[in-house]
């Protein structure tokens, strides 16, 4: 009897449903089988701040400003998207989101799924921020007496000075990242790699900002973009595999040691400061003068590539670059900038 009751009721609803909404659209749930995607055109004509609110219902309040931490709900899709959350048993348009889409709120998927091919770049113009860090005080024509803020520091003092740049949001890991060896593309190496593997301590790296935390601080209303301008960083592009490991050419440098610890980032990291869209960037970001010239490491480097030539020219075993170099990397041609 209950079985016969639950079938006429579901029967009624259905017909209710199919009266209301309309018939529903095969073509349209169909779409939904590859999944989202904002570069379809109905979506592209649409304005990001019409589906992306800020905060989103499980933002945490001790992050200090509300953040974007969740799918859409279902208000942003239902307006277009009425009818297909009425096709068929489990919807496909609910595959978008969740894993296994059921009437209980079935789990969803991480973001961003690692197995997905990511729709959007982050475009951050390191250039600009870096000159509005560094900008000069506009300078006028009155004398006035300026009173510089100096820090006085002994040598035995074991505090890191803190500079007003990079370190803002780069911050040293605490857990050793993936990494891997940058290797130019197409070049062969001259000898297999030498035994013995090197293991990087966590020091040596410096993480990125995974979330909006660090862009709010400036971001959040006042200066543009703001929260609600999502197209002024994240940039459609062409389907691409995001990577979290971390390519070095010098796998060996350490941040923390004490002959880079007290300088600042941009002593090295001269390219940054040049740059409007990190991911344009081609070469290391460190060229190799900033440490071939300098009277820490230039010696060394001079002398590791004489004996690389040396080893070639009387044709003895390739001699390998390990000082900076770990030996997936070290056991390559000396590239042109290293020779200028």
């Amino acid at each position: 009897m209950k079985l016969r009751v639950l079938f006429i009721f579901a029967f009624f609803a259905s017909a209710a449903a199919v009266m209301f909404l309309g018939p529903s659209d095969p073509a349209s749930a169909q779409r939904r089988d590859k999944g989202f995607s904002h570069a379809s055109a109905s979506h592209k004509k649409i304005d990001c701040s019409s589906c992306h609110k800020v905060p989103t219902s499980n933002w945490v309040s001790t992050r200090g400003y509300p953040d974007v931490a969740d799918f859409p709900g279902h208000a942003s899709c239902i307006n277009c998207h009425r009818r297909d959350f009425f096709s068929g048993n489990r919807p496909a348009i609910c595959a978008g989101c969740h894993t296994n889409p059921g009437p209980r709120g079935a789990a969803r998927f991480p973001f961003p799924v690692r197995s997905r091919s990511q729709e959007f770049s982050i475009v951050f113009p390191h250039d600009v921020h870096q000159d509005l860090i560094a900008r000069n005080v506009k300078q006028t024509e009155t004398v006035v007496a300026h009173f510089v803020p100096t820090n006085f520091r002994s040598a035995d003092d074991p505090k890191t000075p803190e500079f007003n740049n990079c370190a803002i949001c780069h911050k040293t890991t605490e857990k050793l990242p993936k990494y891997g060896p940058r290797v130019s593309a197409g070049v062969k190496p001259l000898v297999e790699a030498a035994t013995g593997a090197f293991l990087p301590a966590a020091g040596f790296f410096k993480d990125s900002p995974n979330s909006h935390a660090s862009c709010f601080t400036c971001h959040y209303q006042n200066q543009k973009p703001a929260r609600t301008d999502c197209a002024g960083c994240h940039k459609l592009t062409t389907p691409y595999f995001d990577s979290n490991t971390i390519s070095r050419y010098s796998i060996k440098f350490d941040h923390l040691s004490k002959n880079h610890v007290n300088k600042d980032c941009m002593t090295c990291h001269v390219r940054i400061a040049q740059n409007s869209d990190i991911a344009k960037m081609k070469d290391a970001d460190v060229p190799i003068l900033t440490c071939s010239t300098s009277s820490c490491h230039g010696p060394v480097i001079r002398e590791e590539i004489g004996k690389r030539e040396a080893s070639l020219e009387e044709k003895k075993p390739t001699f390998q670059c390990i000082y900076c170099h770990s030996p997936e990397v070290g056991r390559f041609p000396i590239p042109p900038s290293h020779q200028n």
